[in-house]
């Protein structure tokens, strides 16, 4: 329970506005005329909590990551995205199969982005109970299975001072 909080998202929304979305480990977007692409521009300061920077390989390995070996939900919520790719190394693409999903855009500036240098050591798809790197304003402190887990606020948190986390 909530390790969603570990992880930051490319875009951050809120419970007052239903459909938009806030610049968090994405600094900038834009959504093609055409409604048949999304890009994002990374922010230069995202990163992870051992340090190293968030780029657009991370966002890559993630969404192919979560269709391989994610939840199933995954799969479905971003079933007519035809392939991301890394435009530069803090900028990336999303190509829809179509455009007929207005819901797409805002389901994809929700994605949590994973840090693919870790998980090249740890294979995502098998249960652990070390805690996974994050990059978010919380980090695992302590589990005890079957019974609690205790998350703890970022020292030096990369996105404390940014708009979506203020107040």
């Amino acid at each position: 329970a909530g390790l969603s909080a570990i992880y930051d998202s490319l875009m951050e929304g809120n419970d007052d506005e239903i459909s938009t979305r806030y610049a968090l480990v994405a600094e900038g977007v834009k959504l093609a005329s055409d409604k048949m692409s999304i890009e994002f521009k990374l922010n230069p300061k995202a990163q992870f909590h051992d340090g190293i920077k968030i780029t657009a390989d991370d966002v890559v390995f993630t969404f192919n990551t979560l269709l391989k070996d994610g939840h199933p939900s995954y799969k479905m919520a971003f079933r007519d995205v035809e392939k991301v790719q890394k435009i530069s190394s803090h900028q990336v693409k999303f190509i829809f199969k179509n455009n007929r999903n207005r819901d797409l855009p805002v389901l994809i500036s929700s994605l949590p982005v994973l840090p693919k240098h870790y998980y090249e050591k740890v294979d995502f798809s098998k249960t652990t109970l070390v805690p996974p790197l994050g990059s978010g304003a919380y980090k695992i402190k302590e589990v005890k299975p079957n019974r609690s887990i205790v998350y703890e606020r970022v020292k030096n948190y990369w996105a404390k001072d940014l708009p979506v986390n203020r107040g």
